[in-house]
C-alpha cells in the first residue's frame, strides 16, 4: 500500500531538509503534483523531509522527521514552482542527505541535473543580460505579473504590489524548442492584457509583443479643433445653386 502523508505535507515551507536514496519497495509513492505513481524497487529517488505530526515534540530531530518522496524529475518541477523563499536545493553534495551513499553514475547525474538548474534560473534572472523580459500591474487588484524568456525556457513571477520578493510566486518552465516557448510567451502576455493588466516595462527584445503592447496601448485619435474663423464659415449658409443663378 502506498504510504500518505497529510494535508499539511504539500506545504512548501514545512520542509526541513532534503534527501535522496534507493527505494527499498515499491509501496511509496511520488509526491510530484501531476505524478503520484508508485516509485519502483530500486529506482533512485529523492525527498522533502518534514515534520511528522504523529511523533511528540520531545522525541529526537531523526523520529520527528518523516520523508515525502519523488522520482527525479518531479521533484525537478516541484523545485521550480512556488515562492521566492521557499527551501530549494542549491548544493546537492551538501544539501542532499546519502548522497555520498549513491552509485557514482547517479551522484554525477544528479550534479549535472542541478548545475543545469542552476544555469537555467541564472539566465532568467533579474540581473541577466540575454533574457527578455515584460513587466505589467493591475491598478484596481493591485497586483504585478511579470514573464521573462530566454532559449526555450520561461520564468512567471507575480504577486501584490506592496509584498516583498520573497513572497512572490513563481514558475519555471521549459518547452521543446524556443517557437513553443515564444508561443506561450505571448499568450501569457495577450491573456494579462486582455485581464486588465497595463505594461509598465520590457526589456531586451520586444518584437515579439510589440503587436500584443500596441494594441493595448493604442488611443483613439481625437479631430483638431477648429478655429473660431473656421467654425464661423462653416455655420453660413450658402446659397443654392438656383439662387446663384436668380442673383446673375
Amino acid at each position: 500500500m502506498a504510504s500518505k502523508t497529510t494535508a499539511d505535507d504539500s506545504d512548501e515551507n514545512t520542509t526541513i531538509s532534503f534527501g535522496c536514496d534507493y527505494a527499498k519497495s515499491s509501496n511509496a509513492k511520488c509526491h510530484g503534483k501531476s505524478c503520484e505513481n508508485e516509485i519502483s524497487k530500486g529506482t533512485l529517488r529523492l525527498s522533502r523531509l518534514i515534520r511528522n505530526p504523529f511523533i511528540p515534540q520531545s522525541s529526537t530531530r531523526e523520529e520527528q522527521l518523516m520523508p515525502v518522496y519523488y522520482h527525479v524529475p518531479c521533484m525537478i518541477n516541484y523545485l521550480r514552482t512556488g515562492n521566492e523563499k521557499k527551501k530549494r536545493i542549491t548544493d546537492v553534495t551538501n544539501d542532499l542527505q546519502g548522497f555520498a551513499d549513491l552509485k557514482k553514475n547517479d551522484q554525477d547525474r544528479l550534479k549535472k541535473l542541478f548545475h543545469y538548474e542552476e544555469k537555467l534560473q541564472g539566465n532568467l534572472s533579474e540581473t541577466s543580460s540575454t533574457a527578455n523580459t515584460t513587466y505589467l500591474e493591475h491598478d484596481e487588484q493591485k497586483k504585478y505579473w511579470q514573464i521573462s524568456i530566454e532559449n526555450k525556457s520561461t520564468k512567471t513571477k507575480y504577486g501584490l504590489l506592496n509584498e516583498t520578493d520573497s513572497d512572490a510566486i513563481i514558475l519555471y518552465k521549459e518547452f521543446s524548442n524556443q517557437s513553443e516557448a515564444k508561443k506561450y510567451y505571448q499568450t501569457k502576455i495577450k491573456e494579462k492584457l486582455k485581464g486588465g493588466y497595463t505594461l509598465i516595462k520590457q526589456t531586451g527584445d520586444t518584437t515579439n509583443t510589440d503587436n500584443l503592447i500596441g494594441t493595448k496601448r493604442k488611443r483613439a485619435s481625437t479631430p483638431a479643433k477648429r478655429t473660431k474663423k473656421q467654425a464661423t464659415v462653416a455655420t453660413r449658409k450658402q446659397p443654392t445653386r438656383s439662387a446663384s443663378m436668380r442673383k446673375k
